[in-house]
């Protein structure tokens, strides 16, 4: 019997979570940004291990991610399942589209994604579907007059379509935190319940909870009630900003909560943020008018010898596993990203090896560079790549980078530079850039490795009888650093101009504390 689990749930970037229960397994979906494949997808039976699915995303005539900014493109999702299909509701900010993805269910267990999306017409983010007596309507965060008035608003829609049938009209304005986001509408108990974000998504974040009689409103804040959930007075916490939450039920009908939160990392008197906001899941009882979410303090350990029905529901216990991949699969594991398009002719998998092409577009570009990511889901975590023999420079480069944004990364790289293989420490923060050469190697490296700590980034390359490092803050890939908390740390493979990289296996474990 499963008696406590750690949150997060999902570590790493993994922002925006919504599940739904479809038969006896329950689909999760996160927002992805300007990272492509977008709308990352995730299953399981028992709601602590999770199996990572295709991405939603992987077509243009579905969200056209090539001109996405960092910190832009797939905003928050949504995923909900009517009358045999699945539907995510999202936005692209890279082109200010709200618009509906359908998906139905193979008999293999697969998820086949429609290439043409449903758009809607209207002027806001974190779009929600809710659906009742076959009429689907579609709530909303966006401003209403030129003063920078936020709302929480509702439209009903043709799901068919997208064509708006009534409204947008403003149902709440929250509590009067700043920012109020990530609406989500639940029947319950004969009323209508409004689920939402505030606070922004720092420190302040809180989820909120609204009541009505009605759809269309008015809902109703119960001071005694909110913040519903929220660590914005607890800077003890382990975990915080918590926010952006969708309510569900398992499969013995219990409800449960899932919103997203940060792990910061303490370094000295600051507290920084490398991972991200990540996916947290917390048990709820709702026996009277408002539902109680666990203790009321979003925990990383949760303790379930008092919650004897939910623990029921957990057939498993949790697995944190390491990450390994040999290329020996036919298609690419989902795991891995690349930057707003797919690198098609740039990437092959073959014979259990990967090889990377370079092209001329760097990481500091807003375009698609030769590269391909992990998410960093500790802060103590080695990233580890095996490097095949026949890998070539051809005037070119390869290596690993470490990024949070186009402006703040760093990559150790390997040239050849008149017959000899120099080592290049390159990295951005902001405007100021520092390109090194470090020294030389004998011959082409057998491994690259970069060891995260909480405080520190130290690269590494080896050609098995030398190796070259350098070591960085962990603070220049921060939230903090870039002043903005919508993505984490991706590590990964690179390469630039004509070279080839052929990897053997990428490993991505943590380090024994």
């Amino acid at each position: 019997m499963v008696t406590h689990y750690q949150n997060p749930i999902l570590r790493g970037m993994y922002p925006d979570p919504s599940i739904v229960l479809v038969e006896d397994t329950y689909y999760l979906v996160n927002s992805t940004f300007e990272y492509y494949p977008g709308i990352a997808l995730s299953k399981s039976t028992d709601l602590l291990n999770w199996t990572k699915l295709p991405s939603v995303v992987t077509q243009k005539e579905q969200a056209d991610l090539t001109q996405a900014k960092s910190n832009e493109g797939i905003f928050a999702v949504c995923i909900r399942y009517f009358d045999g299909y699945f539907y995510v509701i999202t936005t692209n900010f890279a082109e200010f589209k709200n618009f509906i993805i359908k998906g139905s269910l193979t008999s293999n267990g697969e998820i086949l994604w429609e290439n043409q999306r449903i758009e809607i017409d209207i002027m806001g983010i974190d779009p929600d579907l809710y659906q009742e007596n076959g009429r689907t309507y579609v709530t909303f965060t966006g401003y209403i007059d030129d003063q920078g008035t936020k709302a929480i608003q509702m439209a009903e829609i043709n799901l068919t379509t997208g064509e708006i049938l009534r409204g947008p009209e403003v149902i709440s304005f929250g509590t009067g935190g700043r920012d109020v986001e990530g609406p989500h509408i639940l029947k319950q108990k004969d009323a209508y319940y409004l689920l939402a974000a505030e606070g922004g998504t720092g420190v302040g974040h809180m989820i909120t909870m609204f009541k009505s009689d009605n759809l269309w409103g008015p809902y109703e804040d119960n001071q005694t009630i909110n913040p519903l959930f929220t660590n914005r007075d607890r800077a003890d916490e382990p975990l915080q900003n918590i926010g952006h939450a969708d309510l569900f039920q398992d499969t013995k009908g219990n409800w449960w909560l899932t919103c997203l939160g940060t792990r910061p990392a303490a370094v000295g008197f600051k507290q920084i943020t490398n991972l991200g906001r990540e996916t947290l899941l917390y048990p709820v009882i709702w026996k009277d008018e408002w539902p109680e979410i666990y203790t009321g303090v979003p925990s990383e350990t949760v303790d379930l010898n008092n919650y004897p029905e939910h623990q029921a529901a957990l057939t498993n216990e949790q697995q944190i596993a390491s990450f390994t991949d040999h290329f020996d699969a036919p298609a690419l594991n989902p795991e891995w990203l690349s930057l707003r398009a797919p690198l098609n002719q740039r990437m092959l998998l073959e014979n259990g090896k990967l090889t990377l092409k370079g092209n001329t577009t760097t990481i500091a570009q807003e375009a698609t560079p030769a590269f391909l990511g992990l998410r960093q889901t500790e802060h103590a975590e080695a990233f580890t790549v095996n490097v095949d023999e026949k890998s070539a420079l051809k005037n070119g480069a390869f290596g690993i980078v470490s990024l949070i944004n186009n402006t703040h990364f760093a990559a150790l790289l390997v040239s050849e530079e008149s017959r000899k293989l120099v080592v290049t420490r390159y990295q951005k923060v902001e405007d100021l850039i520092v390109e090194e050469k470090l020294g030389e190697l004998d011959t082409l490296p057998t491994q690259f490795e970069l060891i995260n700590q909480a405080e520190t980034k130290t690269f590494r390359v080896t050609d098995g009888k030398k190796t070259i490092h350098f070591e960085t803050s962990a603070l220049h890939f921060s939230n903090e650093a870039i002043a903005a908390l919508n993505t984490g740390d991706i590590q990964g493979v690179y390469a630039l101009d004509g070279a080839e990289f052929v990897i053997d296996s990428v490993t991505r474990a943590a380090l024994k504390k």
